[in-house]
C-alpha cells in the first residue's frame, strides 16, 4: 500500500512509488492513497521575506511551500489536493501594498497560490478586512474557489461558494469551507447590509449533507476557526457565534474525514475527535500540513478506512522560481513603499514596556488617533513589543513592526 512520505521535505523522489506501483486512475476496487496539503493564516507571506526588517528570512513563506508541494506531486502523481484554511489577504506590508497602494495589479498572494495550483481556500475574517469590492476582485483572478459555507448575502443566499468537488483516482471528495463569524464584529463596517457570518456549526452539518447529496465519497473542511477557547467577544450581547469551534465541528457534525483549521496561528499535526482527523499547519506558512487518507473502494463504495498527518517545517525549503516570479512586481514595488521615510526622532523609542508603563512610542500614536479623530481621549493596544522606531528617520516599515494589521480607528 502506498505509504506517506514523511522525508519529502529532504526530497520526495527518494521514496516515490513507481509509475506502475501508483497509476493515475487507479483498479475499481483497489485501495488509493488521497494526500492533502494544506496551509492557513499566510497573511501575506508568499515569499521568504521580512518588509519591516527589508530582509530574508529562511522560515516560512509559500515559496518554500511550493516546493514541498511539487515533490508531494512528483511522488504521488494524480494524488495531492492542496487547500488553504483562511486568512490570505491581510497582515504583512506586501497584503497592505496589494490592497491599499496597487489595488488594480494582479494580487500576489492570488499570483501565487494560482502557480501553486490550489484546489480550495476557506475565505478568513481577513479576507473581508479590506472590504468586499477588493475580496470580489481578488477572487475574480483565482483559479479557485474561495469557500465560506455559512456567509449568506442580507437577502439570504450564499455569499460565496460552500463547497467544492475535485476528483482523485476515481475517488469524489468534497471540500466545504467556512469562517469564523468573529468578522461580523471586527470588520461590520465592511459587512453590514451586505454580508450575514452564520454560526459555523449549523453551516457545515448542511454543507456536508449537501456534498454527500452530491456524490462525494470523502470530505474535507476547511475551517478558519480555532480549535477550542472562549471568543473574544460577547456572544450573548452581539448574537454573533463562537469564534473557535473546529472541535465542536468534529465532534458534532457526522461524517468529516478530514478537518483543516486555522484562525489561533497554534499548530497541530494531528488529533483525532470522533472519526474526524484534525491538523493546523503553522500561520504564515511556517510548516505545510499533510494528512494521508486511504480509501478502500472494494466494497463497491468508497470509504477512508486510515488516515495520519504531520507537519512539515518549509525552513530550508529551496522557494520555487515560478512562484518568485509572479510576485516580483508587488515585491519590489513593496519594499520601495515601506522604505519611504514619514518622519524622524532624535532618540529612540521602545516598544517592550508598553503595555506596563508610559511610553513614547504609544503616546504618538494617541496623539494622531486624537487629532484625526478629534476626541478628547485615545486608547490602542500595544501589538508588538519588539517594535522601535530608531534614532533618525522614521520609515513606513518601522510603523508596520508596530501594527501589521491595520485595524479601523473608530471615535
Amino acid at each position: 500500500m502506498p505509504r506517506l512520505c514523511i522525508l519529502i521535505a529532504l526530497g520526495a523522489a527518494a521514496c516515490a512509488p513507481s509509475p506502475r506501483s501508483r497509476p493515475a486512475v487507479a483498479e475499481s476496487g483497489v485501495p488509493v492513497e488521497i494526500l492533502v496539503a494544506a496551509t492557513t493564516d499566510v497573511h501575506g507571506w508568499v515569499r521568504g521575506w521580512d518588509y519591516a526588517a527589508d530582509r530574508g528570512d529562511t522560515t516560512r513563506g509559500l515559496a518554500r511551500a511550493a516546493t514541498i508541494v511539487d515533490s508531494l506531486r512528483a511522488a504521488a502523481p494524480g494524488s495531492v489536493i492542496l487547500i488553504d484554511a483562511g486568512d490570505l489577504l491581510q497582515g504583512n506590508s506586501l497584503a497592505y501594498v496589494a490592497a491599499r497602494v496597487a489595488p488594480d495589479a494582479p494580487n500576489p498572494m492570488v499570483a501565487a497560490m494560482n502557480a501553486m495550483r490550489y484546489d480550495a481556500l476557506a475565505i478568513g475574517n481577513h479576507e473581508l478586512s479590506y472590504g468586499l469590492p477588493y475580496l470580489r476582485r481578488v477572487i475574480g483572478q483565482a483559479r479557485f474557489p474561495f469557500l465560506a459555507a455559512n456567509a449568506y448575502t442580507s437577502e439570504g443566499g450564499r455569499a460565496f461558494p460552500a463547497w467544492a468537488m475535485v476528483e482523485r483516482h476515481g475517488v469524489r471528495i468534497g471540500i466545504i469551507g467556512a469562517t469564523t463569524p468573529g468578522a461580523m464584529i471586527w470588520d461590520r463596517e465592511n459587512l453590514r447590509g451586505q454580508v450575514v457570518l452564520r454560526d459555523v456549526v449549523p453551516e457545515v452539518r448542511g454543507a456536508v449533507a449537501e456534498v454527500r447529496a452530491a456524490g462525494a465519497a470523502v470530505i474535507i473542511v476547511s475551517l478558519h476557526s480555532g480549535l477550542t477557547g472562549a471568543s473574544s467577544y460577547d456572544t450573548t450581547a452581539t448574537g454573533v457565534g463562537s469564534e473557535n469551534v473546529s472541535a465542536r465541528v468534529a465532534r458534532e457534525v457526522a461524517g468529516i474525514d478530514l478537518l483543516v483549521y486555522g484562525h489561533s496561528h497554534a499548530q497541530m499535526p494531528d488529533t483525532v475527535i470522533g472519526t474526524t482527523l484534525l491538523m493546523q499547519p503553522r500561520n504564515w506558512v511556517g510548516s505545510v500540513g499533510l494528512a494521508s487518507l486511504t480509501v478502500d473502494r472494494s466494497s463497491g463504495s468508497a470509504r477512508v478506512t486510515a488516515k495520519r498527518s504531520l507537519l512539515i517545517p518549509v525552513i530550508g525549503s529551496v522557494e520555487q522560481a515560478s512562484v518568485l516570479a509572479a510576485t516580483e512586481s508587488l515585491h519590489v514595488r513593496t519594499r520601495t513603499y515601506v522604505s519611504t521615510p514619514v518622519g524622524s526622532t532624535p532618540i529612540a523609542w521602545r516598544g517592550d514596556s508598553a503595555r506596563v508603563a508610559d511610553s513614547p512610542i504609544l503616546d504618538f500614536i494617541l496623539e494622531v488617533e486624537r487629532r484625526v479623530t478629534g476626541a478628547d481621549l485615545a486608547s490602542t493596544a500595544a501589538f508588538s513589543l519588539d517594535a522601535a522606531l530608531d534614532a533618525g528617520p522614521i520609515s513606513i516599515a518601522e510603523l508596520a513592526r508596530l501594527y501589521p494589521y491595520d485595524n479601523t480607528l473608530r471615535a
